[in-house]
């Protein structure tokens, strides 16, 4: 009895063993077929050791007119590190990586002389690993150990611009707030577009009520930025 009863678990095991290989990763989609959890105003390394694989950065201008990194939402001038640092934390700890990283860049200075240096840190880092040209219609396979870069029209006319990949002023990416996401005004319009689009969702008055957030993918909203769960690129059911 004990003989057959053993075979019979080494049995199921192999079977459950063989399936598992049979049902290959899906990676074959473009971008706005996964869900991706991200990070802002948390330590790099702690985020990239979780498996995230979106990270946001609020860039302000120091008093040398350097790009400097706020470590919370509420940037008093002194709780920062600089742009430069944050580049040579992601390049030696987000690659190499089978998936591609995407940095969120949100300006929170007008001044052309700190954006062109932020090109610059990212130019002399990072360089390697920068997606040429826009991701639309990319596998996520073929993105795999890139770097996609996102910002807004606050780039205009410096050397982030034509660095971008993705841009929330572009019809291809939308760029709302948790309350948005969560609670939209026309539900039906919100899923269409999330269908062939890409909505980025970030915090807003709830950052620091709520733990978790995962109820913006309600409506197929994509990139998360808000508390929440999950690593990596997920595939959208």
């Amino acid at each position: 009895m004990e003989v057959l009863v053993l075979g019979a678990l080494m049995t199921a095991g192999y079977i459950l063993y063989t399936t598992e290989e049979a049902m290959p990763e899906q990676r074959s989609e473009t971008l706005e077929n996964y869900y991706v959890q991200g990070s802002t105003f948390e330590d790099i390394s702690t985020a990239l050791s979780k498996g995230i694989r979106l990270i946001e950065l609020h860039i302000y201008s120091d008093g040398q007119d350097q790009p400097v990194v706020a470590l919370s939402p509420r940037y008093d001038g002194m709780t920062a590190r600089s742009f430069e640092s944050c580049c040579v934390t992601l390049v030696n700890e987000a690659f190499p990586s089978r998936d591609p990283l995407i940095l969120s860049i949100v300006p929170h200075t007008d001044k052309s002389f700190t954006l062109n240096r932020v090109a610059y840190h990212l130019n002399t880092t990072v360089r390697k690993h920068l997606v040429k040209g826009s991701v639309e219609g990319k596998t996520l396979e073929s993105l795999g150990n890139q770097l996609i870069l996102v910002s807004g029209s606050e780039v205009r006319g410096t050397d982030l611009e034509p660095m971008l990949n993705l841009s929330w002023n572009d019809s291809h990416l939308r760029r709302l707030t948790y309350q948005q996401a969560a609670h939209p005004r026309d539900e039906s319009e919100l899923r269409t577009f999330t269908e062939k689009n890409i909505v980025i969702v970030a915090p807003d008055q709830a950052f620091s009520t709520f733990k978790t957030l995962d109820d913006v993918h309600s409506y197929g909203c994509q990139w998360n930025l808000c508390p929440g769960s999950g690593s990596g690129f997920i595939p959208r059911g």
